[in-house]
């Protein structure tokens, strides 16, 4: 027992690693995709850095689908988006108040919102995430995709030019995320070696999560909504740090919005597709709320252009809150 304990307690750390790793080699080599795609197209260069950044959490989701515990990839998937709002924006906003531009707020910021009422309603609905509401959710990403590019037909040269700088700036500050001495030139291999290191450590990290689920009779969906979301989240939480201590507010918001938009409709549209789910009794009376309570605070502090150091500390109690709420459910 013991062991099995310290054993699959590394398999976590370890997994958790290489998924830091290997998403810093995969952004790394992304970067000098996005920064020719600024120069010709905002829009290409914004979906590739949602891609890149939701990368981590899809893998782990996908991997406990095909392991038989599609709970536990619901809980990563829904959770990242929890930890994305309240534990990265909070902790950030409280680190320096965090500046969102108009353009985000318009074009970003509203659809994320729309997005999270659609799949909480849907989801809350019957009480079942299937193949249809999957399908759904993939079509209502075109809408955004469409809007994307009529923004950026009628943004400034230089709005544009200052975008496209910031998608590049998010996705070099995740590549640089240095976990130990091993680094690698930018290039294909690169990427390669970043994509197998994440199916690696997605592997590990699916594993001892369904570790602690089965020895410690905790729920497929808490310890997704938990661990499962916390370990690919970290990417994000070290890159959108590192930007706010930088001075670089604006780069931990819109890499938030954008992975979340993405989450929402292609991570959870593809896994519904892959496993349609019956949602647990947690997540229809924790889970779903507090994704809309915790959006609908972020879409208030962010009204006014920013993020201030108190609100970041309500975003970041909300998160404790939900996860503390989650685990007296199920003890009760």
């Amino acid at each position: 027992m013991v062991l099995g304990l310290l054993f699959n307690a590394g398999l976590l750390l370890g997994g958790a690693a290489l998924l830091l790793k290997g998403a810093e080699w995969v952004t790394d080599s992304a970067s000098h995709v996005a920064e020719r795609f600024h120069t010709t197209s905002v829009a290409v260069g914004l979906i590739l850095v949602s891609i890149m950044l939701s990368l981590p959490e899809l893998l782990v989701a996908g991997s406990a689908v095909f392991k038989g515990h599609p709970q536990i990839g619901l809980g990563t998937i829904i959770g990242s988006v929890i930890v994305n709002i309240g534990l990265i924006i909070g902790l950030c906003s409280m680190i320096r108040p965090l500046r969102v531009s108009r353009v985000m707020l318009l074009r970003d910021l509203v659809f994320m919102m729309v997005a999270t009422i659609i799949v909480a309603a849907m989801a809350l609905n019957d009480g079942v995430l299937d193949r249809v509401d999957g399908t759904v959710f993939l079509l209502l990403f075109v809408p955004y995709l469409i809007n994307v590019y009529q923004q950026e037909r009628i943004l400034g040269k230089k709005e544009s030019q200052k975008e496209g700088k910031q998608m590049v700036q998010t996705l070099e500050l995740v590549g640089k995320v240095h976990l130990g001495p091993l680094t690698l030139r930018d290039g294909f291999g690169v990427f390669l070696a970043g994509g197998v290191t994440l199916l690696l450590g997605a592997q590990f990290f699916t594993d001892s999560l369904i570790y602690f689920s089965s020895t410690f009779g905790v729920s497929d969906l808490v310890i997704g909504i938990t661990l499962g979301a916390l370990g690919p989240s970290l990417p994000n939480l070290a890159a959108a740090v590192q930007a706010t201590r930088r001075g670089l507010e604006e780069l931990a918001v819109s890499e938030t919005i954008g992975s979340n938009i993405f989450t929402l409709l292609i991570s959870v549209g593809v896994f519904t597709l892959l496993q349609p789910v019956t949602l647990e009794a947690s997540s229809r009376a924790i889970t779903l709320p507090a994704l809309l309570l915790i959006t609908f605070l972020f879409m208030g502090f962010t009204i006014k252009g920013r993020v201030t150091k108190y609100e970041g500390a309500v975003l970041l109690l909300v998160y404790l809150g939900a996860l503390a709420a989650e685990l007296l459910y199920v003890a009760g």
